[in-house]
Order: C-alpha cells, then structure tokens, then sequence
C-alpha cells in the first residue's frame, strides 16, 4: 500500500509539475512578459532538480546538484553582463562537493524499509521483526551489512558477503560502480539507494531475489539482464531500487 501511494503521488506531482510548465508555455505564447532566462535549457536542470527533491525530501544529493549547476549557468542570461563560463568547471565541482556533504548518511529510512514482513502469499504485510533494524553509529550497527560507495570521475567495485545484507548508498557522478552481491543474502526488504548523474552502476545479484524499482530516471533506464530460466524467485528476498538515475542506466545481471 505504502509503495503504490508513493507511486502515485509521484505520479501527482509530475503531472502538477508539466501543467505549470504547458501553462507558462501557452502564456507566453499568448505574449505574457516573461523573462527570457525562463525558456534556457538551465532550466531543465532546475526543474529536474526540484522535482527530484521535492519526491525524495530533498534527501538527495541529484537535486542540489542539479539545482546549483542549472542556477549557475542560468546567471549568464540573468546577468547577460557578467559571464560564467570562465568558471564552468570550478562551479560544477564545487556543487558537486557541496551535493555530497549534505547527502545522509543510510539508517532510519532503512530501518522503516524492514517494519513489516512478508507473508507466504507474498504479500508485504504489517508487522516488525522481533530485534529492529539498528541505525547508522548504534549499537548493533554493522558497516559489513551495508554499501556506501562514492564515485566521481572514476570508477568502484565491490563485493558484498554478508548474509544479513541491509542495502545502502552509491552515488555515481561522472563514473561508474560494480557490486557484485552474489555471496550476500538479504532477509525481507531492503533499500538500495541509487544517485547518478552521467554514470552508470552494475549490480550482480542472485537470480532468486526480486527487484522492485522506485527510482526516478531522465535520460536513463533499468535493465534486468538476469537469465530467470528454470529460477525460482523468492518473494521474502526483495531489493528495493530507490533514488535518482540522470543521464545514466543501472544494469542488472547475475554473473
């Protein structure tokens, strides 16, 4: 039930967000004075940005970074007088600096992910498991169950053994992440969130396990390339797909 409301919601708001849009559109078409910055291609960052943050809580570096970079170059054609361009590359660095220190660090949101259990029907049911889920710094808390890799201008690999896997974080900008969770066993749900911006992350799982996709991807998409032949898919083992791909795939096999 939580998941369709989400997905509705998102539906709302993107729907929300193209009417303002056809309706600035039709505006000027009809010679409202807008300003001419307003119709830039700086502004599909804005927007993309905003509608990112708005469906995520702001949680996501993707948004502040598209946010930032977009306002920066949209100040060339506010103030047509001062040029940026000089300053390209040290700004887009600098937003992204500034999009990874205020990204969260995994645990609640991953703890809430686990508040239920998943009926033999397998149907996701309410309910909690017996010992709850410790967040990030308690006690309890192991950095083994979890992925937080960072990507920027390179590329990561990494392979994931624990049998108590609780998902986690990987930010890609501009580069790429292999992790390879073929030895991992996961109990119930669990969140993986997903932030890339021109990258491309691989995730090789086992072909048992049932991907579910949240995320939210422009110029991108998400490719299940496991061979499921004569593979019985295990409902109680779901990994959950969750964040923003921009200009960027997730590719998803088991070898």
């Amino acid at each position: 039930m939580e998941n369709q409301l989400k997905k509705s919601n998102n539906s709302v708001l993107a729907g929300l967000i193209l009417l303002v849009i056809g309706g600035v559109l039709l505006l000027n078409r009809m010679g409202f004075p807008f300003p001419n910055w307003l119709f830039q291609w700086p502004m599909i960052l804005v927007i993309i940005g905003v509608f990112d943050g708005i469906r995520n809580g702001f949680r996501s570096p993707a948004a502040i970074i598209l946010i930032l970079i977009g306002g920066f170059f949209l100040l060339d054609y506010i103030i047509p007088s001062y040029s940026l361009r000089h300053y390209t590359w040290p700004l887009i660095i600098i937003a992204l600096g500034i999009g990874l220190i205020l990204r969260p660090r995994h645990g609640k949101r991953y703890r809430n992910q686990q508040e239920g259990f998943i009926s033999n029907t397998g149907t996701h049911e309410p309910g909690s498991y017996a010992e709850p889920m410790p967040e990030f710094g308690q006690p309890g808390y192991s950095k083994e169950d979890y992925v937080d890799a960072v990507s920027v201008f390179g590329a990561t690999r990494k392979i994931i053994v624990s049998k108590n896997f609780r998902g986690g974080d990987l930010v890609c900008l501009f580069g790429g992440h292999e992790i390879d969770l073929r030895q991992a066993d996961i109990q119930g749900e669990v969140v993986l969130d997903v932030t890339q911006i021109f990258g491309g992350t691989k995730l090789i799982i086992p072909s048992s396990w049932h991907v579910k996709s949240e995320m939210t991807a422009f110029f991108g998409g998400i490719e299940d390339k496991r061979q499921m032949s004569q593979v019985t898919v295990n409902p109680q083992k779901v990994l959950i797909l969750d964040g923003t791909s921009i200009f960027g795939g997730i590719d998803i096999r088991n070898y």
